[in-house]
């Protein structure tokens, strides 16, 4: 399973890659319509036109921001300590296991998705067995389920890292285009037009910090969350091991 994420990501960049270099060649057909006069480069630009300025990777870009915003809303919701490690379940779990009410217990794992239930469940199912085959069994899930929450973590890091990467291939496919308008204009070059294409290139890279810097920040704050969560899931854990294997 974990290979398999692996293996996604990296298609995930390859097919965002290949998007990006897509948009990129159909915008290099387009070079003359970059600066199309000195008007707007006199007066500056809306805010709207300067998304526009952008070009194609302004789409990719806003994928990327989309997505990000979601990510953030969803981990909001879900790595929660009160939603992971419910202290009204652990309380009541720890209550039939002090009573030795094994199979009530493992009903009431099966009915609830928690990191407790699941590590619990585990060793209730090796409940009379030795007791090294109930810590691993225990470990195992325990370390499963944990690194299945830093996976999807690492999902707004990637778009932290990427972010930049692409408004800077905006930028230097902006500049190309620029340049081109300049090197296949008859007469005199207006350097009007030269800083006004050069500030259309600098909008992508600007927009890809734009998104960066926040999924960045939330980031840290949501692998502080946990870090919380996992020191107290060891915890959790390790009182819950003992409470099966001392009876």
């Amino acid at each position: 399973m974990f290979r398999n994420k692996k293996v996604f990501r990296v298609f995930s960049l390859v097919l965002l890659a290949a998007v990006i270099f897509t948009f990129a060649a159909f915008a290099a057909e387009r070079v003359e319509k970059y600066i199309p006069d000195t008007g707007v480069a006199e007066e500056g630009m809306t805010l709207w036109q300067s998304i526009k300025a952008g070009g194609e990777v302004m789409v990719v870009l806003a994928f990327l921001s989309v997505t990000a915003l979601a990510l953030v809303i969803y981990y909001s919701l879900t790595i929660k300590q009160d939603k992971l490690l419910p202290e009204g379940f652990l309380e009541r779990s720890l209550v039939l296991l002090d009573e030795s009410r094994y199979e009530e217990a493992k009903k009431t794992c099966e009915d609830n998705r928690n990191l407790i239930a699941d590590v619990l469940l585990a060793g209730l199912l090796r409940v009379g067995r030795e007791k090294v085959i109930i810590k691993e069994a225990m470990q195992d899930e325990g370390r499963r389920d944990i690194d299945g929450l830093w996976q999807k973590l690492s999902y707004l890091a990637d778009i932290a890292a990427i972010a930049p990467m692409v408004g800077l291939l905006g930028t230097v496919l902006g500049m190309i285009q620029a340049f081109n308008v300049i090197a296949f204009q008859t007469g005199a070059v207006k350097p009007i037009l030269l800083a006004s294409g050069i500030s259309k290139a600098m909008i992508t890279t600007a927009t890809g910090l734009i998104i960066a810097i926040p999924a960045m920040i939330f980031y840290s704050f949501f692998r502080g969350r946990m870090q919380d969560i996992a020191a107290r899931f060891e915890n959790v854990s390790t009182e819950l091991y003992h409470l099966i294997t001392e009876k």
